[in-house]
Protein backbone atom coordinates (compact mmCIF):
# COMPACT_ATOMS: atom_id res chain seq x y z
CA UNK A 1 0.00 0.00 0.00
CA UNK A 2 2.98 2.33 0.57
CA UNK A 3 3.78 2.09 -3.15
CA UNK A 4 0.33 3.27 -4.12
CA UNK A 5 0.53 6.32 -1.86
CA UNK A 6 3.83 7.31 -3.45
CA UNK A 7 2.47 7.21 -7.01
CA UNK A 8 -0.96 8.79 -6.52
CA UNK A 9 -1.04 12.56 -6.62
CA UNK A 10 -4.67 13.55 -6.41
CA UNK A 11 -5.99 16.81 -5.14
CA UNK A 12 -9.49 16.97 -3.76
CA UNK A 13 -11.47 20.02 -3.04
CA UNK A 14 -12.68 18.86 0.34
CA UNK A 15 -9.74 16.95 1.87
CA UNK A 16 -6.16 15.79 1.37
CA UNK A 17 -5.49 12.03 1.36
CA UNK A 18 -2.23 12.74 3.16
CA UNK A 19 -3.85 14.81 5.87
CA UNK A 20 -2.69 13.37 9.21
CA UNK A 21 -5.67 14.85 10.97
CA UNK A 22 -8.34 12.71 9.23
CA UNK A 23 -10.55 10.68 11.56
CA UNK A 24 -9.81 7.16 12.73
CA UNK A 25 -13.10 5.99 11.20
CA UNK A 26 -12.06 7.30 7.80
CA UNK A 27 -8.68 5.57 8.14
CA UNK A 28 -10.31 2.26 9.06
CA UNK A 29 -12.70 2.51 6.10
CA UNK A 30 -9.77 3.18 3.76
CA UNK A 31 -7.95 0.07 4.99
CA UNK A 32 -11.04 -2.13 4.64
CA UNK A 33 -11.73 -0.92 1.10
CA UNK A 34 -8.13 -1.55 0.12
CA UNK A 35 -8.22 -5.12 1.47
CA UNK A 36 -11.49 -5.83 -0.36
CA UNK A 37 -10.03 -4.51 -3.63
CA UNK A 38 -6.91 -6.68 -3.31
CA UNK A 39 -8.98 -9.78 -2.60
CA UNK A 40 -11.25 -9.09 -5.54
CA UNK A 41 -8.29 -8.68 -7.88
CA UNK A 42 -6.79 -11.93 -6.59
CA UNK A 43 -9.99 -13.88 -7.17
CA UNK A 44 -10.47 -12.53 -10.70
CA UNK A 45 -6.80 -13.06 -11.61
CA UNK A 46 -6.87 -16.65 -10.38
CA UNK A 47 -10.11 -17.37 -12.25
CA UNK A 48 -8.67 -16.14 -15.53
CA UNK A 49 -5.01 -17.10 -15.16
CA UNK A 50 -5.35 -20.72 -14.04
CA UNK A 51 -7.29 -21.96 -17.12
CA UNK A 52 -4.85 -20.15 -19.40
CA UNK A 53 -1.88 -21.70 -17.58
CA UNK A 54 -3.51 -25.13 -17.69
CA UNK A 55 -4.13 -24.78 -21.41
CA UNK A 56 -0.49 -24.11 -22.24
CA UNK A 57 0.74 -26.81 -19.88
CA UNK A 58 -1.65 -29.47 -21.23
CA UNK A 59 -2.58 -28.28 -24.70
CA UNK A 60 -1.68 -31.68 -26.18
CA UNK A 61 -4.76 -33.04 -24.38
CA UNK A 62 -7.09 -30.48 -25.93
CA UNK A 63 -5.70 -30.11 -29.47
CA UNK A 64 -5.91 -32.88 -32.08
CA UNK A 65 -2.50 -33.76 -33.60
CA UNK A 66 -2.60 -33.51 -37.44
CA UNK A 67 0.05 -36.18 -37.83
CA UNK A 68 -1.87 -38.69 -35.76
CA UNK A 69 -5.05 -37.95 -37.72
CA UNK A 70 -3.15 -38.61 -40.94
CA UNK A 71 -1.92 -41.90 -39.52
CA UNK A 72 -5.42 -42.99 -38.58
CA UNK A 73 -6.68 -42.26 -42.08
CA UNK A 74 -3.93 -44.39 -43.53
CA UNK A 75 -4.73 -47.30 -41.29
CA UNK A 76 -1.91 -46.97 -38.73
CA UNK A 77 -2.73 -47.16 -35.02
CA UNK A 78 -0.22 -45.06 -33.03
CA UNK A 79 1.32 -46.48 -29.85
CA UNK A 80 -0.20 -44.63 -26.92
CA UNK A 81 1.20 -46.80 -24.11
CA UNK A 82 3.58 -43.98 -23.08
CA UNK A 83 2.24 -40.43 -23.33
CA UNK A 84 5.78 -39.02 -23.43
CA UNK A 85 6.32 -40.67 -26.84
CA UNK A 86 3.27 -39.17 -28.52
CA UNK A 87 5.16 -36.69 -30.67
CA UNK A 88 7.74 -39.30 -31.69
CA UNK A 89 5.00 -41.69 -32.74
CA UNK A 90 3.28 -38.98 -34.74
CA UNK A 91 6.51 -38.12 -36.57
CA UNK A 92 7.11 -41.79 -37.37
CA UNK A 93 3.59 -42.13 -38.74
CA UNK A 94 4.10 -39.02 -40.89
CA UNK A 95 7.31 -40.30 -42.48
CA UNK A 96 6.01 -43.80 -43.17
CA UNK A 97 2.73 -42.62 -44.63
CA UNK A 98 3.89 -39.61 -46.70
CA UNK A 99 3.90 -41.45 -50.03
CA UNK A 100 0.38 -42.77 -49.40
CA UNK A 101 -1.26 -39.33 -49.06
CA UNK A 102 -3.21 -39.81 -52.29
CA UNK A 103 -4.45 -43.19 -51.05
CA UNK A 104 -5.79 -42.04 -47.68
CA UNK A 105 -9.17 -43.35 -46.63
CA UNK A 106 -11.25 -43.39 -43.44
CA UNK A 107 -11.05 -47.11 -42.69
CA UNK A 108 -12.95 -48.46 -39.70
CA UNK A 109 -10.86 -49.14 -36.59
CA UNK A 110 -11.19 -52.92 -36.80
CA UNK A 111 -9.56 -52.89 -40.28
CA UNK A 112 -6.93 -50.19 -39.71
CA UNK A 113 -4.17 -52.62 -38.76
CA UNK A 114 -4.48 -54.42 -42.13
CA UNK A 115 -3.38 -51.55 -44.38
CA UNK A 116 0.05 -51.97 -45.97
CA UNK A 117 2.50 -49.08 -45.51
CA UNK A 118 4.57 -48.17 -48.57
CA UNK A 119 7.75 -49.56 -47.04
CA UNK A 120 6.23 -53.05 -47.35
CA UNK A 121 5.91 -52.56 -51.11
CA UNK A 122 9.55 -53.48 -51.54
CA UNK A 123 9.65 -53.43 -55.36
CA UNK A 124 8.80 -50.40 -57.45
CA UNK A 125 8.41 -50.75 -61.24
CA UNK A 126 9.99 -47.82 -63.05
CA UNK A 127 8.43 -46.45 -66.28
CA UNK A 128 9.31 -48.59 -69.32
CA UNK A 129 11.72 -46.05 -70.79
CA UNK A 130 13.33 -44.97 -67.51
CA UNK A 131 16.69 -46.56 -68.36
CA UNK A 132 16.99 -44.80 -71.74
CA UNK A 133 19.43 -42.25 -70.29
CA UNK A 134 21.13 -41.39 -67.02
CA UNK A 135 18.88 -38.33 -66.62
CA UNK A 136 15.62 -40.27 -66.98
CA UNK A 137 16.92 -43.08 -64.78
CA UNK A 138 17.98 -40.77 -61.95
CA UNK A 139 14.64 -38.98 -62.11
CA UNK A 140 12.72 -42.26 -61.86
CA UNK A 141 14.92 -43.44 -58.98
CA UNK A 142 14.28 -40.22 -57.09
CA UNK A 143 10.53 -40.89 -57.30
CA UNK A 144 11.04 -44.44 -56.06
CA UNK A 145 13.15 -43.24 -53.14
CA UNK A 146 10.60 -40.65 -52.09
CA UNK A 147 8.01 -43.43 -51.96
CA UNK A 148 10.20 -45.44 -49.59
CA UNK A 149 10.98 -48.43 -51.81
CA UNK A 150 14.07 -50.63 -51.58
CA UNK A 151 14.03 -52.56 -54.88
CA UNK A 152 13.30 -51.26 -58.37
CA UNK A 153 12.43 -53.12 -61.56
CA UNK A 154 14.02 -51.59 -64.64
CA UNK A 155 12.64 -52.45 -68.10
CA UNK A 156 15.61 -53.29 -70.33
CA UNK A 157 13.62 -54.73 -73.26
CA UNK A 158 10.04 -53.60 -73.82
CA UNK A 159 6.98 -55.09 -75.53
CA UNK A 160 8.01 -53.66 -78.90
CA UNK A 161 11.46 -55.21 -78.60
CA UNK A 162 13.28 -51.94 -77.93
CA UNK A 163 16.45 -52.29 -75.88
CA UNK A 164 16.90 -49.64 -73.21
CA UNK A 165 20.54 -50.54 -72.76
CA UNK A 166 23.45 -50.76 -75.20
CA UNK A 167 23.46 -54.44 -76.10
CA UNK A 168 26.34 -56.28 -77.75
CA UNK A 169 24.12 -58.92 -79.35
CA UNK A 170 25.33 -58.98 -82.95
CA UNK A 171 21.92 -59.02 -84.62
CA UNK A 172 20.67 -56.04 -82.60
CA UNK A 173 23.49 -53.70 -81.50
CA UNK A 174 23.63 -51.62 -84.70
CA UNK A 175 19.89 -51.42 -85.29
CA UNK A 176 17.14 -48.96 -84.41
CA UNK A 177 15.99 -51.37 -81.73
CA UNK A 178 18.59 -49.95 -79.34
CA UNK A 179 17.11 -46.92 -77.57
CA UNK A 180 19.34 -46.80 -74.51
CA UNK A 181 22.58 -44.85 -74.13
CA UNK A 182 23.90 -46.79 -71.11
CA UNK A 183 25.26 -50.31 -70.88
CA UNK A 184 23.51 -52.81 -68.61
CA UNK A 185 26.48 -52.56 -66.24
CA UNK A 186 26.18 -48.76 -66.07
CA UNK A 187 22.46 -49.00 -65.33
CA UNK A 188 23.14 -51.51 -62.59
CA UNK A 189 25.81 -49.23 -61.14
CA UNK A 190 23.53 -46.16 -61.09
CA UNK A 191 20.71 -48.09 -59.44
CA UNK A 192 22.86 -49.68 -56.75
CA UNK A 193 24.70 -46.45 -55.93
CA UNK A 194 21.29 -44.83 -55.42
CA UNK A 195 20.70 -47.39 -52.67
CA UNK A 196 18.39 -49.85 -54.46
CA UNK A 197 18.47 -53.55 -55.25
CA UNK A 198 17.84 -53.72 -59.03
CA UNK A 199 15.68 -56.18 -60.96
CA UNK A 200 15.62 -56.34 -64.77
CA UNK A 201 12.36 -56.69 -66.71
CA UNK A 202 12.29 -57.99 -70.29
CA UNK A 203 9.54 -58.74 -72.79
CA UNK A 204 10.15 -62.21 -74.19
CA UNK A 205 7.94 -63.33 -77.10
CA UNK A 206 6.14 -60.05 -77.77
CA UNK A 207 8.79 -58.40 -79.94
CA UNK A 208 8.00 -56.70 -83.25
CA UNK A 209 11.50 -55.35 -83.89
CA UNK A 210 13.91 -58.25 -83.57
CA UNK A 211 12.02 -61.38 -84.62
CA UNK A 212 13.52 -61.46 -88.11
CA UNK A 213 17.02 -60.42 -87.04
CA UNK A 214 17.06 -63.03 -84.29
CA UNK A 215 15.82 -65.76 -86.62
CA UNK A 216 12.84 -66.49 -84.39
CA UNK A 217 9.90 -65.22 -86.45
CA UNK A 218 6.78 -67.17 -87.30
CA UNK A 219 7.21 -68.18 -90.94
CA UNK A 220 4.40 -68.66 -93.43
CA UNK A 221 3.72 -72.32 -94.16
CA UNK A 222 4.85 -73.27 -97.67
CA UNK A 223 5.83 -69.69 -98.51
CA UNK A 224 8.72 -67.31 -98.11
CA UNK A 225 7.97 -64.59 -95.64
CA UNK A 226 7.05 -63.84 -92.05
CA UNK A 227 3.63 -64.14 -90.47
CA UNK A 228 2.11 -60.89 -89.11
CA UNK A 229 -0.57 -60.61 -86.45
CA UNK A 230 -2.63 -58.38 -88.77
CA UNK A 231 -2.51 -56.94 -92.26
CA UNK A 232 0.57 -54.84 -92.82
CA UNK A 233 -1.47 -51.75 -93.69
CA UNK A 234 -3.27 -52.15 -90.37
CA UNK A 235 -0.08 -52.26 -88.35
CA UNK A 236 0.54 -56.00 -88.40
CA UNK A 237 3.57 -57.06 -86.36
CA UNK A 238 5.97 -59.99 -86.15
CA UNK A 239 6.40 -62.05 -82.98
CA UNK A 240 9.08 -64.36 -81.67
CA UNK A 241 7.99 -67.99 -81.97
CA UNK A 242 8.64 -70.34 -79.03
CA UNK A 243 8.85 -73.20 -81.53
CA UNK A 244 12.09 -71.78 -82.95
CA UNK A 245 15.37 -72.73 -81.26
CA UNK A 246 16.70 -69.33 -82.36
CA UNK A 247 14.20 -67.65 -80.05
CA UNK A 248 15.49 -69.40 -76.96
CA UNK A 249 19.09 -68.70 -78.05
CA UNK A 250 18.32 -65.00 -78.53
CA UNK A 251 16.65 -64.61 -75.13
CA UNK A 252 19.45 -66.55 -73.43
CA UNK A 253 21.89 -63.99 -74.88
CA UNK A 254 19.79 -61.14 -73.45
CA UNK A 255 19.68 -62.85 -70.06
CA UNK A 256 23.41 -63.53 -70.13
CA UNK A 257 24.20 -59.83 -70.74
CA UNK A 258 21.89 -58.64 -67.99
CA UNK A 259 23.04 -61.11 -65.33
CA UNK A 260 26.70 -60.51 -66.24
CA UNK A 261 26.07 -56.83 -65.46
CA UNK A 262 25.01 -57.80 -61.93
CA UNK A 263 21.20 -58.13 -62.03
CA UNK A 264 20.07 -60.99 -59.80
CA UNK A 265 16.34 -60.93 -60.60
CA UNK A 266 15.02 -61.23 -64.17
CA UNK A 267 11.31 -60.56 -64.71
CA UNK A 268 9.93 -62.13 -67.90
CA UNK A 269 6.83 -60.48 -69.36
CA UNK A 270 4.66 -61.33 -72.39
CA UNK A 271 5.56 -65.02 -72.63
CA UNK A 272 2.54 -65.83 -74.77
CA UNK A 273 1.19 -66.49 -78.23
CA UNK A 274 -0.40 -63.86 -80.46
CA UNK A 275 -4.18 -63.93 -80.84
CA UNK A 276 -4.32 -66.45 -83.67
CA UNK A 277 -7.30 -66.65 -86.02
CA UNK A 278 -8.64 -69.98 -87.28
CA UNK A 279 -7.16 -69.28 -90.71
CA UNK A 280 -3.73 -68.85 -89.13
CA UNK A 281 -3.93 -72.25 -87.47
CA UNK A 282 -5.37 -74.06 -90.50
CA UNK A 283 -3.49 -72.30 -93.29
CA UNK A 284 -0.75 -69.75 -92.66
CA UNK A 285 0.86 -71.57 -89.71
CA UNK A 286 -0.40 -75.08 -90.33
CA UNK A 287 3.12 -76.51 -89.92
CA UNK A 288 3.02 -75.68 -86.21
CA UNK A 289 1.16 -77.74 -83.55
CA UNK A 290 -1.08 -74.82 -82.61
CA UNK A 291 -4.08 -77.10 -82.03
CA UNK A 292 -2.21 -79.18 -79.46
CA UNK A 293 -2.47 -77.55 -76.01
CA UNK A 294 0.25 -79.74 -74.52
CA UNK A 295 2.80 -78.90 -77.21
CA UNK A 296 1.89 -75.22 -77.10
CA UNK A 297 2.50 -75.12 -73.34
CA UNK A 298 5.73 -77.07 -73.65
CA UNK A 299 7.05 -74.60 -76.25
CA UNK A 300 6.36 -71.65 -73.96
CA UNK A 301 8.12 -73.34 -71.06
CA UNK A 302 11.11 -74.23 -73.26
CA UNK A 303 11.76 -70.48 -73.62
CA UNK A 304 11.32 -69.80 -69.91
CA UNK A 305 13.51 -72.77 -69.01
CA UNK A 306 16.29 -71.42 -71.25
CA UNK A 307 16.12 -68.04 -69.52
CA UNK A 308 15.93 -69.60 -66.07
CA UNK A 309 18.93 -71.88 -66.59
CA UNK A 310 21.01 -68.96 -67.89
CA UNK A 311 20.03 -66.82 -64.90
CA UNK A 312 20.75 -69.63 -62.44
CA UNK A 313 24.22 -69.98 -63.93
CA UNK A 314 24.94 -66.43 -62.72
CA UNK A 315 23.28 -66.98 -59.31
CA UNK A 316 20.22 -65.03 -60.46
CA UNK A 317 16.56 -66.01 -60.45
CA UNK A 318 13.70 -65.65 -62.89
CA UNK A 319 10.24 -64.24 -62.20
CA UNK A 320 7.30 -64.55 -64.60
CA UNK A 321 4.91 -61.62 -64.97
CA UNK A 322 1.26 -62.55 -65.57
CA UNK A 323 -1.60 -60.10 -66.12
CA UNK A 324 -4.71 -60.25 -63.98
CA UNK A 325 -6.86 -60.28 -67.12
CA UNK A 326 -5.16 -63.51 -68.20
CA UNK A 327 -5.79 -65.18 -64.85
CA UNK A 328 -9.47 -64.24 -64.95
CA UNK A 329 -9.96 -65.14 -68.62
CA UNK A 330 -12.23 -68.13 -69.18
CA UNK A 331 -10.09 -69.21 -72.15
CA UNK A 332 -6.40 -68.78 -71.34
CA UNK A 333 -5.10 -69.66 -74.79
CA UNK A 334 -3.06 -66.83 -76.31
CA UNK A 335 -2.68 -65.17 -72.90
CA UNK A 336 0.36 -65.14 -70.63
CA UNK A 337 -1.52 -67.46 -68.26
CA UNK A 338 -1.44 -70.28 -70.82
CA UNK A 339 1.69 -71.59 -69.11
CA UNK A 340 -0.54 -72.57 -66.16
CA UNK A 341 -1.61 -75.68 -68.09
CA UNK A 342 1.63 -77.26 -66.85
CA UNK A 343 0.91 -77.34 -63.12
CA UNK A 344 4.23 -78.95 -62.24
CA UNK A 345 6.36 -76.19 -63.74
CA UNK A 346 4.01 -73.46 -62.58
CA UNK A 347 4.16 -74.65 -58.98
CA UNK A 348 7.97 -74.45 -58.99
CA UNK A 349 8.05 -70.89 -60.34
CA UNK A 350 8.13 -67.31 -59.05
CA UNK A 351 5.22 -65.26 -60.37
CA UNK A 352 4.30 -61.58 -60.25
CA UNK A 353 0.66 -60.85 -61.00
CA UNK A 354 0.12 -57.50 -62.70
CA UNK A 355 -3.19 -56.43 -61.15
CA UNK A 356 -4.92 -53.60 -63.02
CA UNK A 357 -7.87 -51.54 -61.85
CA UNK A 358 -11.30 -52.80 -62.88
CA UNK A 359 -14.86 -52.34 -61.69
CA UNK A 360 -16.06 -49.64 -59.31
CA UNK A 361 -13.97 -48.25 -56.45
CA UNK A 362 -16.57 -49.47 -53.95
CA UNK A 363 -15.91 -53.06 -55.03
CA UNK A 364 -12.10 -52.78 -54.97
CA UNK A 365 -11.62 -54.76 -51.77
CA UNK A 366 -13.98 -57.58 -52.74
CA UNK A 367 -12.55 -57.86 -56.27
CA UNK A 368 -8.99 -58.01 -54.95
CA UNK A 369 -9.94 -60.68 -52.40
CA UNK A 370 -11.59 -62.76 -55.13
CA UNK A 371 -8.58 -62.36 -57.42
CA UNK A 372 -6.12 -63.33 -54.68
CA UNK A 373 -8.01 -66.60 -54.12
CA UNK A 374 -8.13 -67.41 -57.85
CA UNK A 375 -4.48 -66.53 -58.37
CA UNK A 376 -3.33 -68.80 -55.54
CA UNK A 377 -5.43 -71.66 -56.85
CA UNK A 378 -4.07 -71.20 -60.39
CA UNK A 379 -0.38 -71.37 -59.53
CA UNK A 380 -0.36 -74.47 -57.36
CA UNK A 381 1.86 -73.19 -54.56
CA UNK A 382 4.28 -71.01 -56.56
CA UNK A 383 6.05 -68.11 -54.88
CA UNK A 384 3.93 -65.08 -55.78
CA UNK A 385 3.68 -61.31 -55.49
CA UNK A 386 1.32 -58.73 -57.00
CA UNK A 387 2.02 -55.51 -58.89
CA UNK A 388 -0.81 -53.00 -58.35
CA UNK A 389 -1.55 -50.65 -61.24
CA UNK A 390 -4.07 -47.85 -61.73
CA UNK A 391 -5.46 -47.50 -58.20
CA UNK A 392 -5.63 -44.42 -55.98
CA UNK A 393 -7.44 -43.10 -52.93
CA UNK A 394 -9.52 -45.42 -50.80
CA UNK A 395 -9.57 -48.05 -53.57
CA UNK A 396 -5.78 -48.33 -53.33
CA UNK A 397 -5.98 -48.83 -49.56
CA UNK A 398 -8.68 -51.46 -49.99
CA UNK A 399 -6.69 -53.41 -52.60
CA UNK A 400 -3.51 -53.30 -50.52
CA UNK A 401 -5.41 -54.56 -47.49
CA UNK A 402 -7.00 -57.40 -49.45
CA UNK A 403 -3.65 -58.72 -50.71
CA UNK A 404 -1.99 -58.37 -47.31
CA UNK A 405 -4.77 -60.42 -45.77
CA UNK A 406 -4.05 -63.05 -48.43
CA UNK A 407 -0.31 -62.97 -47.49
CA UNK A 408 0.71 -61.76 -50.96
CA UNK A 409 3.53 -59.16 -51.16
CA UNK A 410 2.45 -55.96 -52.90
CA UNK A 411 4.59 -54.09 -55.47
CA UNK A 412 3.72 -50.79 -57.14
CA UNK A 413 4.32 -48.80 -60.29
Amino acid sequence: MAQKKTNIKIKHKKFNLYNKKKSKARQALSVILTIVAVCALGIVGYGIGKPVLDYFQNRGQYTSDPSSNSSDMNGTIPDTSDSSDTSDNANTADSSDASEASGSSSESSQNSENAIPPSDAAMYFLPDNAAASSASLNSALAAAKSAGHTTVAVTLKDASGYFYYKTNIASVKDTDSVKGTLTAAQIYDIVTKAGFSPAARISTLMDSNNAGAAGGSYELAGETGYWLDNRKEKGGKTWLSPFKNATATFLKSVTDEITAAGFKNIICANTRYPAFHNVDITTYLKDLPLSDATKRTAALWSVLDAINSTAAGKNAQMWIEISSESVLAENKSCTDAEIFFDKTKTGASRIIFSYAASGSASDAYKNAKDFAAKAKAAVSGAEIAVLIKGFSGSALSDVQRAFKEADIPVYSQ
